[in-house]
């Protein structure tokens, strides 16, 4: 049986997680939103509806796709199916997509529709290539600090394609997403994984899932505080930045300016969080996945307060800037502790499921929720003062978790056995 090395099967791991987020940024990226004003025609309150039932209708994908992720181990069916979907992402979003948004009178069926696609293939789908991609990864030696480097390149460097296509023909985004779904594709098609099925080692577990597991699962208190977390401190900054680059651009004299100012920054920013992404374990092996989670809490509540004081009286673009930076920071800090901190607290059968259903599920339900409020508060309140009320929520729930996520249990050494006495000759 051929089998890769250690770093070409790593190699082939970052390269397909690559294009999946390369496809992902493309279509559902910063200029998403600035599409969806710009092109499409809808408001900051229908862009919040049109998220959170992408985030909501995502919830009825997750606990299936975690749990049937559990059962699979490294059998590729499941990213099979997530890059074969893939495919016609461009058309869909130019041909079925936007003329339903557009038209008030088809807006609801393109919201439930386009839920129903992206919320499966980004929201659900995200989840299992990155869960997917962490077993891969301990599995041959390294870590998903690595791995999601790949992807955070990838949204650096598709930002500023974005930047460019989108100021010649932003048609031309979504063409290149399907291209990008292929090659993803092939990559998956690449991947060696059949002398890893049904293995025993630290990574995957040869007694797969079952409902016990999950049942033990939620009565266990240490996924509770975790789904806290994901409740607040994660949504409120995933929801916050849905909408972000609109804030951001409106700091610059024309959209155009924006756009060029935002895509290029993107990019060459996403060399520097490469090798963020690359040196979080190294910090989480410093102060643990907990201690590595309260440090990303603490940067989303700064990244708020500097956003909110940046767009207070005359605009400081400078404060803008050192704002978005810190949000590309946190980022890296929040998927590779989120992973580190399940893979440290639970049962390596379940790490799947806890992470589709505790964080993914979690993250999304709340998101439904918050996402039209949020959408509101920048037309009522703008966008300023929105941020400042976000970082109150923020440096509250940042509080809570301090004394609600768990350390890593210490080792307790084993007592030496006592050797028995021998009787005198």
């Amino acid at each position: 049986m051929s089998v890769d090395s250690n770093k070409v099967a790593m190699g082939k791991a970052c390269l397909m997680y690559f294009f999946y987020n390369f496809f992902w940024s493309l279509t559902s990226g910063s200029l998403f939103a600035v599409w969806l004003d710009d092109r499409v025609g809808i408001d900051g309150a229908q862009i919040g509806i049109l998220f959170g039932f992408q985030t909501g209708l995502a919830i009825l994908f997750k606990p299936f796709f975690g749990y049937i992720l559990d059962k699979l181990g490294l059998k590729k069916h499941l990213i099979y199916f997530i890059a074969l979907s893939a495919l016609m992402i461009g058309p869909f979003y130019l041909y079925v997509y936007a003329p339903l948004l557009a038209n008030d009178s088809t807006f609801i069926y393109g919201v439930i529709i386009g839920s129903l696609y992206l919320g499966m293939l980004f929201q659900a789908g995200s989840g299992v290539v990155a869960s997917y991609c962490d077993r891969f990864a301990r599995c041959h030696g390294f870590d998903f600090g690595l791995v999601n480097g790949f992807g955070i390149a990838s949204w650096g460097v598709s930002a500023l394609l974005a930047g460019v296509l989108y100021n010649v023909n932003p048609d031309l985004m979504f063409y290149a997403a399907s291209v990008s779904a292929f090659i993803m594709l092939a990559f998956c098609w690449s991947l060696k994984v059949s002398h890893l099925d049904d293995v025993e080692n630290e990574v995957l577990s040869q007694e797969k899932i079952a409902p016990k597991d999950v049942i033990k699962l939620a009565k266990n208190p240490k996924m509770w505080a975790f789904m806290t977390y994901a409740a607040t401190i994660s949504v409120v900054f995933w929801t916050s930045t849905t909408q972000f680059t609109r804030y951001f651009i409106s700091f610059f004299e024309t959209q155009e300016a924006g756009i060029a100012f935002s895509s290029t920054m993107d990019g060459i920013c996403s060399v520097f969080l490469f090798f963020v992404s690359a040196s979080v374990p190294f910090l989480i092996n410093r102060i643990g996945a907990k201690g590595s989670l309260i440090v990303t809490a603490a940067g989303i509540t700064s990244f708020m307060f500097m956003m909110g004081i940046a767009g207070l009286g005359e605009q400081n673009l400078y404060l803008a800037i050192a704002g978005k930076l810190l949000f590309g920071v946190a980022n890296p800090l929040l998927m590779v502790s989120v992973f580190a901190y399940v893979a440290e607290q639970f049962d390596k059968k379940v790490n799947s499921f806890t992470y589709m259903f505790g964080f993914q599920v979690v993250n999304n339900l709340f998101t439904a929720i918050a996402s039209p409020v949020m959408g509101n508060m920048y037309d009522v309140h703008g966008f300023a003062m929105s941020y400042i009320y976000f970082g109150l929520f923020s440096l509250a729930a940042t509080l809570v978790a301090c004394f609600t996520l768990s350390s890593k249990s210490k080792a307790v050494e084993p007592e030496p056995e006592q050797q028995p006495e021998t009787a005198a000759a």
